[in-house]
């Protein structure tokens, strides 16, 4: 059988090695196989169009990938569909060969908008305890094993010594941070995080960027919702660019072009030289920010 990858549309940039397959349904092995296999989705929500199209694409363990597109692309509900949280999808996802419906325990997510009431009196330790609910059990209490893994992914995010602060206390780069943590006391080896730069001013986004820096170094899988192409393109090993489609996905160098970034954009997009460098500007006034 052919390759799993159909023909993409003129423009489009597909991994350098596709997955094969044998089976009409992809059937792969943990070993060797993509950290993230997205093949043919299309997802969206009732009564409206699909805010995702067909869109298809494998990403390595240990990559780095930045997801760009404008306002309506499509990038969060691609994000919730990958986690489950829109289980009314069309298409194939799997996390190292296993598929997403019994996979969940393998990806940390980490939302636009955290549904938090800051004033509850938990501490920051018992906040990123929530994430182990799969592994404990409903009704049982935690072990000192989770504990271990809730100290441990608090201490990889540099929050270790306020472990014990309440969450209404902290800044909103601090409270970042703690959500990568839950997502990493999952144990996951793949990170999906929905621009966790909104809201946060430059010192604290820098912060949270060298914690996911050290977290790719360590192998971790990291795919980042953002509107920075700057960030994207020097911070990244790939960039997957869609607009309710797949545009691009390839080393941003092979993204970053004026007709590329036009697909995209459509119109709404100028390219301008600064010394050595592109500037891209992106005019997105008017565009639906439905799903971002």
């Amino acid at each position: 059988m052919a390759g799993l990858f159909s023909a993409p549309p003129a423009g489009t940039i597909v991994p350098e090695a596709p997955v094969k397959q044998t089976d009409q349904t992809p059937s792969l092995s943990p070993e060797g196989c993509p950290s993230l296999l997205v093949h043919e989705l299309s997802a969206g929500y009732p009564g409206a169009r699909a805010a995702v199209d067909s869109i298809s694409f494998a990403v390595q363990p240990g990559e780095s990938v930045a997801v760009l597109g404008p306002n309506g692309a499509g990038k969060s509900t691609l994000f919730k569909a990958i986690v489950g949280l829109l289980p009314h999808h069309t298409g194939y996802i799997s996390l190292y060969g296993q598929d997403c419906a019994i996979s969940h325990t393998l990806i940390g997510y980490v939302p636009q908008q955290e549904r938090v009431d800051w004033h509850f009196p938990a501490t920051v330790r018992d906040v990123v305890m929530m994430s182990r609910v799969r592994q404990i059990g409903w009704f049982r209490w935690p072990r000192h094993a989770d504990w271990e893994a809730v100290d441990e992914a608090l201490a990889r995010v540099g929050m270790a010594d306020l472990r014990g602060r309440q969450i209404g206390e902290l800044s909103g780069g601090q409270r970042r941070r703690v959500f990568i943590a839950r997502a990493l006391a999952q144990q996951t080896n793949v990170l999906l995080l929905d621009e966790p730069f909104s809201g946060v001013d430059a010192a604290a986004g820098e912060e949270i960027m060298a914690v996911l820096d050290a977290l790719h170094a360590d192998g971790i899988t990291i795919i980042l919702a953002t509107h920075d192409f700057h960030l994207a393109a020097t911070r990244f090993d790939k960039v997957l660019l869609m607009n309710r489609r797949l545009i691009a996905f390839g080393l941003p160098r092979q993204v970053f072009t004026a007709e590329v970034l036009g697909q995209a954009y459509q119109g709404q997009i100028g390219l301008m030289m600064e010394g050595q460098q592109t500037v891209v500007i992106v005019d997105e006034h008017g565009c639906p920010d439905t799903d971002n």
